[in-house]
């Protein structure tokens, strides 16, 4: 496939509505890691018997950190074709050092890697527990919980959920970046389904807006519609904004795309295309 320039991709607009169901994340649940670190029951299945494994979560590393990584450990039949692999960057003892040649039979052959914050999210353990040292099971700090008991499930926006796809979706041609390869995004917040409540500062948006974002409150600035007994459709008026914001983006995108002044950014003269 032909390299796409930067400046040559589609500029795209994406709108985060009150039903933006695709932007909804499923309740961030204490690992049973973490758990046993803090001395918590373990999660299970219903039926009592042990989870195999921990769901992983996209998160950020705080720090770089060294990891060793088994060789031929990403598909069972790696190993087949142990002749066509350069050798592995060295070898773990049974005490877990790490040297550069093979000392015994038992040693592990690994691959030294060294991942960064810069790298991007990176699928983890969920280590976070509620204020008062119990786990997390669900949205809110237990079932039909007020609302401020409630963490919002829903991103603030659509740029959350495209970083997570670019990171961690995979081609049929075994590499990533599968969205911001094709195009580029402006993200905005016509009537989101996730807000702010504390707020956030001009540097900290990942929206196109400007200035800090007041707190906004749940049911007046944004609509969650998760859990469902706090739910609350946007009035009228609200509704009524989100029209005149996309209605008044494509006549400037058209505008933009027909006069190709140099006045205008580029980026923004590209703008080809919107999503809700």
């Amino acid at each position: 496939m032909a390299t796409t320039k930067e400046n040559e991709k589609p500029r795209i607009a994406v709108f985060s509505g009150p039903t933006a169901t695709i932007q909804n994340s499923e309740p961030l649940v204490t690992s049973n890691k973490a758990r046993e670190k803090y001395g918590l029951p373990p999660r299970s299945h219903a039926d009592g018997s042990p989870m195999r494994f921990d769901v992983l979560r996209a998160q950020r590393l705080a720090v770089p950190i060294v990891v060793y990584v088994e060789q031929f450990s990403a598909h069972p039949l790696e190993r087949d074709a142990a002749e066509l692999y350069a050798p592995p960057d060295g070898y773990l003892d049974a005490s877990g050092a790490f040297h550069k040649e093979r000392r015994n039979a038992s040693d592990k052959p690994v691959y030294e890697i060294t991942i960064k914050p810069e790298d991007g999210l990176y699928p983890l353990p969920y280590m976070a527990r509620q204020a008062n040292g119990q786990a997390w099971e669900m949205d809110g700090t237990e079932k039909d919980a007020a609302g401020e008991l409630c963490r919002v499930p829903f991103f603030p926006d659509a740029s959350r959920l495209f970083e997570e796809i670019d990171r961690l979706g995979i081609s049929d041609e075994g590499v990533g970046c599968l969205l911001s390869g094709k195009a580029a995004f402006d993200f905005y917040r016509a009537l989101p389904s996730g807000g702010y409540a504390t707020g956030r500062h001009a540097g900290e948006r990942t929206d196109i807006g400007e200035g800090d974002i007041s707190p906004e409150s749940r049911g007046v600035d944004f609509f969650p519609y998760r859990p469902g007994y706090l739910r609350k459709e946007p009035p009228m008026p609200a509704l009524a904004r989100v029209t005149n914001v996309v209605n008044a983006l494509s006549r400037a995108a058209n505008i933009w795309a027909r006069s190709g002044s140099k006045a205008v950014p580029s980026s923004r003269r590209r703008l080809t295309g919107l999503t809700c």
